[in-house]
């Protein structure tokens, strides 16, 4: 979808032949932004709400900023170049004026954000509460303030989406939710991730990155949650064992500049001696991600914090033995399909070097990490959201 697409607000009639199916108002704003983990989850449950549910239509809600917000707010227009004002406007009320002119019979808001009143009734995916979890994460006056208010506001909530019951405990107990207005949808790996042609992989990341030997492949993130400095540590151990050569590559990129949330990790690499083996590629586009899982030997993420765990799941989905931490959803995501360990230098050394190592062992987590990702599906997912919504509505 491009930008262009993505900013134009989609309208369906209020008097549509179609009168006896569920109007459903769902925010789409994400499928503008830069990738991220809800933007693939609006993507993909848009894709796949029309063959779960043909009772349900979607009415996908975008900013427009000349008109989504009220006339009383022209002054603010003037002034709000700012995206996260402009992001906060819109979440408060404008996704709520934009819903309000399609006449939905439910509104749905796929992230930790609640318009305040709302005109129809509210669903509310809340993927973590991280922020209220992890001070790093709530440093700024401007993030205290937008979490204090969306506390109050998703409380109201008709009912709360949450991706995992780990998720779910976290958010009953840091809300204050009752259980009975809560209900677990698992996620599911893109419908483009899948076991790869290994020869064609190594091809095209030899090509493209220069990638030549073995490697250990992340892509969960750069924020301190993520952990990385341990993953680095272990492969400095793992690479001083092997007698080949072994690279880690680590896709993505920082979303800002704070070092409290995002610390820069190239000292640690530079500290250690290992520049020429661990490749930060950046951001990546989706045929890249897909043949950076399909040709590596191994997927590993200490991570401390995750509501659903999303990356080792796509690792998974492509037959890529998988190593996690034994923190928060991760084991709930990844069962015994994996090895889960606990997040530190030492014992996700031992993890990568016996999967590194031990061919059986590394023949075992594909097949498992393959039959474990199958029973996740985004038909499953949006299935089981269209309960979600039935049952409000």
């Amino acid at each position: 979808m491009s930008n262009r697409d993505a900013t134009t607000i989609v309208i369906a009639s209020p008097k549509s032949p179609e009168s006896g199916r569920l109007r459903v108002a769902l925010d789409t704003s994400f499928l503008a932004l830069q990738p991220s983990g809800i933007g693939t989850y609006v993507r993909c449950l848009l894709d796949a709400l029309p063959g779960a549910a043909p009772d349900i239509e979607v009415i996908p809600l975008n900013p427009d900023w000349n008109n989504a917000a009220p006339a009383r707010w022209q002054p603010w227009r003037r002034v709000t170049t700012d995206a996260r004002v402009r992001r906060a406007l819109w979440d408060l009320r404008g996704v709520d004026n934009t819903a309000r002119r399609t006449k939905p019979q439910l509104l749905h808001v796929p992230q930790f954000a609640s318009p305040f009143p709302s005109s129809a009734p509210l669903v509310v995916t809340v993927h973590d509460v991280i922020p209220f979890l992890l001070e790093d994460y709530r440093q700024s006056r401007a993030m205290r303030l937008n979490l204090a208010v969306m506390r109050r506001t998703v409380r109201r909530a008709d009912r709360i989406i949450a991706p995992s019951h780990a998720a779910a405990s976290d958010i009953i107990r840091v809300l204050d939710i009752p259980p009975d207005r809560l209900t677990v949808v698992p996620l599911a790996a893109a419908p483009d991730l899948g076991p790869a042609d290994r020869a064609a992989a190594l091809r095209f990341v030899a090509e493209r990155f220069g990638i030549q030997n073995d490697y250990v492949f992340n892509i969960a993130g750069f924020d301190r949650r993520k952990n990385l400095p341990v993953l680095i540590e272990a492969f400095a151990q793992v690479r001083a064992k092997l007698v080949r050569p072994v690279s880690l590559v680590i896709a993505g990129a920082p979303h800002t500049a704070n070092p409290n949330v995002f610390p820069d990790v190239r000292p640690l690499i530079a500290t250690l001696g290992l520049e020429s083996s661990v490749l930060l590629p950046g951001n990546v586009t989706d045929e890249e991600r897909r043949h950076l899982y399909g040709a590596a030997n191994a997927y590993a993420t200490p991570s401390l914090f995750e509501g659903f765990g999303l990356t080792p799941l796509e690792a998974m989905a492509c037959g890529v033995p998988t190593i996690v931490a034994d923190r928060t959803s991760l084991p709930e995501v990844v069962g015994d399909a994996g090895l889960v360990v606990p997040p530190t230098a030492d014992d996700f050394a031992d993890a990568l070097l016996a999967t590194l190592t031990e061919t059986s062992l590394n023949a075992q987590l594909r097949d498992a990490g393959l039959a474990r990702a199958t029973t996740f599906s985004w038909e499953r997912t949006a299935r089981e959201t269209a309960a979600v919504y039935r049952s409000v509505a």
